[in-house]
């Protein structure tokens, strides 16, 4: 219980649900990341959230967006993935602004500036498919966007999911180009930041690797605030499945279902929760506890491979395209830090490396595996590092791929 207010710390009733992200009834808040999350767009520019798929980032940030609407910001949410070029996401976020009160006001901002080719400002007017001519002239139209956000009493917030993929989109398809043009989208993100526009961008991939692989100029991103989505803390983790219980008014299920459940998950986030809770459960009815096991070994954990560890294997395929030293020193660091049982220094890992490996190395290949969801880091006051597994997961992960734990 809540002391200061007499109500209860978390809901008695979820409905069970197994899919994409979950609002309302479906969703099982956590007041501490909702401050969290609530303090970076608020309190600072905005926030950035990369991390692996499923694990409740979109739920979160949905949750975030209807709080603030509630306070009274304008929240634009833009899904940039499967956009391949800088002009294509320009003109869905311009989509978004013209459904807003002071869209008008922007938008005429853009078409009366003289430093825009009256063309692309008359492609703009239509929402046109002139992509070409708005890309050659995205900078300016940027600027002109910044100018208007200055003048705009409003408060604003722009949300972008899957900003890395477009990212990654256009440094592939333009080899020669694609650097500069990616620098430049991430410098007007920027701007329109300083302008007072706040930000939250996601993405199941980091930026960290890419942009060490392409060379960008990721100092763009440091003024937002780093954020993440934890698994469940093991009392947030027993009072989510209680409500699921409820919510699903499943017959025959009792407080030690509850903790075979938990005891069976790899990881306690809430969608490896509902997979668990929806196998044992058919129909209404809580299994017997002496099948758990088995319906975990042969419905749940094979499902983890497809849903969970194979974005692990896929990034560590990514990493082959890491230049040297990177290439090797992250799997190295890896390898490093899962096999050992307790958490590891960053005196331990650099002496674990090459004699040759430089500290601006090991920092870029740390920060890629903590973006990527594998390491979690604990910095002390005097400034000294250990690393670990950022969850139960990673060690799942780890475990399965070389066969099982061995005795």
């Amino acid at each position: 219980m809540d002391s200061s207010s007499g109500d209860p710390k978390w809901p008695k009733k979820i409905i069970p649900y197994v899919g994409t992200a979950v609002q309302g009834d479906m969703r099982f808040p956590r007041p501490e990341l909702e401050t969290e999350f609530d303090s970076a767009l608020i309190r600072t520019n905005g926030g950035k959230l990369f991390g692996l798929r499923r694990t409740g980032k979109s739920s979160e940030t949905l949750a975030c967006a209807e709080r603030l609407r509630k306070l009274g910001w304008k929240v634009i949410e833009e899904d940039a993935q499967g956009k391949t070029s800088e002009a294509e996401l320009l003109y869905a976020i311009l989509g978004q602004i013209q459904t807003q009160s002071f869209g008008d006001r922007i938008l005429q901002a853009v078409f009366n500036d003289n430093a825009i080719a009256s063309g692309v400002r008359e492609a703009l007017k239509r929402w046109g498919s002139a992509t070409g001519d708005v890309q050659a002239y995205f900078a300016p139209i940027s600027r002109a966007i910044q100018r208007a956000l200055q003048a705009t009493p409003e408060k604003m917030v722009l949300m972008i999911d899957e900003l890395p993929w477009v990212c990654r989109n256009i440094l592939q398809a333009d080899q020669d180009g694609g650097r500069s043009r990616v620098d430049v989208l991430l410098a007007a993100l920027r701007g329109w930041r300083t302008a007072g526009m706040k930000m939250l961008l996601l993405g199941s991939i980091g930026l960290v690797g890419l942009g060490r692989e392409y060379r960008l100029d990721l100092s763009h991103l440091n003024d937002l605030t780093p954020l993440s989505v934890p698994p469940l803390e093991p009392d947030e983790a027993e009072a989510f499945v209680q409500a699921l219980a409820v919510g699903g008014d499943v017959r025959g299920w009792t407080d030690d279902h509850t903790h075979a459940l938990l005891d069976e998950s790899v990881a306690l986030y809430a969608s490896i929760l509902q997979r668990g809770f929806e196998k044992v459960t058919i129909g209404g009815k809580a299994a017997t506890l002496e099948r758990f096991p088995d319906i975990f070994a042969l419905k749940v954990r094979p499902d983890l491979d497809a849903a969970f560890f194979q974005q692990f294997d896929n990034r560590v395929r990514q990493y082959r395209a890491l230049s040297d030293p990177l290439a090797h020193i992250v799997p190295q660091l890896l390898e490093t830090a899962l096999t050992t049982s307790s958490p590891i220094s960053r005196d331990e890992l650099i002496n674990s490396m090459d004699k040759d490996t430089a500290e601006a190395d090991l920092t870029d290949a740390l920060s890629i595996l903590q973006e990527d969801g594998f390491l979690t880091p604990r910095i002390e006051r005097s400034g000294r590092q250990t690393w670990s597994a950022a969850s139960t997961l990673v060690t799942a992960w780890w475990t399965q791929r070389r066969g099982g734990a061995r005795s």
